[in-house]
């Protein structure tokens, strides 16, 4: 994730709510591969379409902004993988919420990243780099951490990601 880069954009306005990413590195291949993944998770019936629930909405933010904290404090207590892990599981959070107030449920963290990607990034809600983020903490929740070494500059960025993602899902529930 260094030097990734993270940019939100809120649609309605088209501003930035976050730094720039360098580039982009997605090209039409990655676009219809990501749209048949999408495809194959409802096939498999690991993504499906589920009532709009605001009261799973909340509940999923709640967990998502508690995991958001223990991860502030994991960071300021030096332990940088667990603040990864408990930023990623954040995420989870989130994601979960926005995939809610759309109307679809995944099971497995593969579907949740593609229907992420196919209902928000390429809608242009989200930028890419909010998947990037994702991945990071995925790899080192997966225990792929063992040197022991983390980018405290690349955590505290997932950090961030993280705290205005949860906060533009806040404001999104709102107005659904």
């Amino acid at each position: 994730m260094s030097g990734a880069g993270v940019l939100l954009y809120r649609i309605s306005e088209n501003v930035p709510l976050a730094r720039p990413p360098r580039e982009n590195s997605r090209g039409a291949g990655d676009v219809i591969l990501v749209a048949r993944r999408f495809d194959a998770c409802i096939k498999s019936g690991n993504l499906g379409r589920v009532p709009i629930d605001p009261a799973m909405i909340g509940a999923e933010l709640r967990e998502a902004e508690n995991d958001l904290e223990v991860a502030g404090k994991s960071f300021k207590d030096g332990t940088d993988k667990w603040a990864v892990k408990q930023s990623h599981r954040a995420l989870m959070h989130v994601f979960r919420a926005l995939l809610g107030m759309k109307g679809y449920e995944a099971k497995g963290v593969d579907c949740l990243k593609y229907a992420m990607d196919e209902l928000y990034v390429r809608e242009r809600v989200f930028a890419y780099s909010i998947l990037e983020g994702f991945e990071y903490g995925r790899e080192i929740a997966k225990g792929n951490d063992c040197l022991c070494v983390y980018d405290r500059n690349d955590i505290e960025e997932l950090l961030a990601v993280t705290r205005v993602l949860i906060e533009s899902a806040r404001e999104m529930a709102k107005k659904a």
